[in-house]
C-alpha cells in the first residue's frame, strides 16, 4: 500500500489531544476565538485616520496660492471653493477610493486644483465654503489633460489613507471676508470682463473673461426628474414625492438640479446648478446673496439660461464695491414687491402712543413712500414648496385696497398690519377669516368699501414700510 502524502494544510493545524476533543465548548464568558490584539477602534484609526484627531507629523508652511512653487515641500494654504464636480471610482478593494472630489479652490491671489480623493468620509462641499488644506507636494496642471484656467497647479491628497496631508471645512465661515476678494480686483477700479446681465446675454458670453454680477432672486427645488408624468412614489413616511424628478444626462445617467433665479439691475435670468453643486443654494439667501460668476455658460432659444463648467468660477458674496451696491438694490427690490412683510414685533409701544397728549395727524400726502418667493393658501399655517418649512401665513395686506383721504392715497401692499389691527377692521382673527363661508366674505367686502378709518401707524427703519398699530372705525 501506498505511504500517504501529508498535505501543506496539514503542517498548520494543531494537533489536539484526544481528552480535548470530547470537551465541552467554553461559556460566554470565556471567549472560544483568539484575536490578533487589535481593537475595533484601532482598526479603524489606521484604515480611516482622517475619521480621527489629525496630528501633523512635521512642520507646514503657511503658504498663499500664488507664493506655491511646484514639487515636494509641506505647505498649508486657505481659501474658498468656487467650482468643483464629482468622478466616482467604484471598486470592491476594500482600501480603494470610491470617488474623487475636484475642486476649484481661490484665496486672494490665486486658484488651485485640488483633486480630494475619500473611501469613507462624505465630504460637504458647498461653493464658497472656506477650507484649510495640508499637503506635502504641489504639482504642475498636465496641459494634454482638461484643466481649469486660473489653476497652474495642482495637489491630489486622500487624508484617509495618507497621514501627511489633511482637509478641513471651515464650518459656519459664510460670514466671514477671508479669502473674499476676486482675483484681479482692486479697490476704486472696474473688475476685468465685468459686464451686466443684459450684456452678457446680448453677445458678452462670448469673451473667453467675462464676467457677470448677479443676486440670487429666487431658489427652486432639487429636482430628479423632468418628466412631470412620472410614476408617484410614496415615502416611509406616507408622503407623496412626485415633486422629485429624474434628470436624465446625455450620457444616459441619473443627476439632480437646482435652478436658481437671478438678476442685477439690467435683467433677470436662470442659472441652472447640476450634480453635488445643488447642495450649494442651501446655504443662500434670496435678495442677499451676490455671486460674481466668471467664464459662465449660456444657452436656451428663450429665456436666457446659465449653466457653470469646469472653466467657471462662482465668487459667493465677493468683497467689492459692485457687490455692497447690488445687495443693497435688491434690499430696496424687497421692501417696495414683498407680498405680505411680516410686522415688526416690539418696536412699537400701542398703549402709550393711543394715550399719549402729544399726537400728530398725518395726511396721505405727507407719508406716502415705496417700499423669496410667495405662498397664498387659505389656511393659517402651511409648509414651503422649496424647503418644506413650517410656515405661518397672515392676511394678505392687498385685502385692503386703495386708501384714500382728501390729500392722497396709498395703494394696495404698501402697510404692514399687524394682527390686532386686522382684527379690529375684519372683526375677526385670521383663522376665522380663513374659515368664513363666501357669503360673509362678500358682506365684509361690502362692508369694509368706503369705510371711514382713524389709523394709528409707526415707521420702521428695518421694513422701510408703514405699521400700521391700531384701527379705528369712525
Amino acid at each position: 500500500m501506498a505511504p500517504q502524502i501529508t498535505s501543506i494544510q496539514s503542517f498548520f493545524q494543531p494537533e489536539v489531544p484526544s481528552a480535548q476533543k470530547t470537551q465541552k465548548p467554553a461559556g460566554p464568558h470565556q471567549p472560544s476565538d483568539t484575536g490578533d490584539g487589535f481593537t475595533s477602534s484601532e482598526i479603524e484609526a489606521a484604515l480611516y485616520p482622517s475619521l480621527h484627531k489629525w496630528q501633523p507629523r512635521t512642520t507646514y508652511n503657511d503658504t498663499a496660492v500664488r507664493d506655491l512653487v511646484a514639487g515636494p515641500g509641506c505647505v498649508a494654504l486657505m481659501g474658498r471653493v468656487v467650482n468643483f464636480h464629482h468622478i466616482a471610482t467604484p471598486s470592491k478593494m476594500p482600501k480603494a477610493a470610491r470617488g474623487c472630489l475636484k475642486l476649484t479652490v481661490n484665496d486672494d491671489t490665486g486658484a488651485i486644483s485640488v483633486k480630494l480623493w475619500y473611501a469613507k468620509v462624505d465630504y460637504n462641499i458647498h461653493l464658497g465654503l472656506l477650507v484649510s488644506i495640508w499637503t506635502p507636494h504641489v504639482s504642475n496642471t498636465e496641459s494634454s489633460s482638461l484643466t481649469v484656467q486660473d489653476a497652474s497647479l495642482v495637489t491630489s491628497i486622500f487624508p484617509e489613507r495618507d497621514n501627511s496631508c489633511y482637509f478641513m471645512a471651515q464650518e459656519h465661515s459664510n460670514e466671514s471676508v477671508m479669502c473674499k476678494t476676486p482675483l484681479g480686483y482692486r479697490d476704486g477700479k472696474q473688475l476685468d470682463g465685468l459686464m451686466t446681465l443684459k450684456s452678457f446675454i446680448e453677445g458678452g458670453h462670448e469673451l473667453a473673461d467675462g464676467k457677470i454680477l448677479v443676486c440670487v432672486k429666487s431658489i427652486g427645488g432639487r429636482k430628479r426628474c423632468e418628466d412631470y408624468s412620472a410614476p408617484i412614489r410614496i415615502d416611509e413616511y406616507g408622503r407623496l414625492t412626485n415633486f422629485n424628478f429624474l434628470v436624465v444626462t446625455k450620457k444616459g445617467k441619473e443627476a439632480e438640479k437646482v435652478d436658481v433665479n437671478v438678476f442685477d439691475d439690467t435683467t433677470d435670468a436662470k442659472l441652472t446648478l447640476w450634480g453635488p453643486l445643488c447642495s450649494s443654494p442651501a446655504y443662500w439667501k434670496t435678495s442677499y446673496t451676490v455671486l460674481l460668476i466668471t467664464r459662465p455658460s449660456l444657452y436656451g432659444d428663450g429665456r436666457p439660461l446659465l449653466s457653470l463648467t469646469n472653466n467657471t468660477h462662482v465668487d459667493v458674496d465677493p468683497c467689492m464695491t459692485d457687490a455692497y451696491w447690488l445687495r443693497g438694490h435688491a434690499q430696496r427690490l424687497t421692501k417696495r414687491e414683498h407680498v405680505n412683510q411680516p410686522f415688526p414685533e416690539g418696536v412699537f409701544d400701542v398703549e402709550e402712543a393711543a394715550e399719549s397728549e402729544l399726537r400728530i395727524v398725518f395726511t396721505l400726502a405727507d407719508i406716502d413712500e415705496f417700499c423669496g418667493v410667495p405662498i397664498f393658501a387659505n389656511i393659517v399655517t402651511t409648509k414651503c414648496k422649496q424647503c418644506e418649512k413650517d410656515l405661518v401665513l397672515r392676511i394678505n395686506p392687498r385685502l385692503v385696497g386703495l386708501l384714500i383721504d382728501e390729500t392722497g392715497a396709498i395703494t394696495s401692499g404698501k402697510l404692514i398690519w399687524s394682527d390686532d389691527a386686522w382684527e379690529q377692521l375684519v372683526g375677526r382673527s385670521a383663522e376665522d377669516l380663513a374659515g368664513s363661508s363666501l357669503t360673509l366674505l362678500k358682506y365684509l367686502e361690502n362692508r369694509l368699501l368706503f369705510l371711514k378709518l382713524a389709523i394709528m401707524f409707526g415707521w420702521s427703519e428695518d421694513v422701510g414700510k408703514l405699521c400700521v398699530l391700531r384701527v379705528t372705525i369712525v
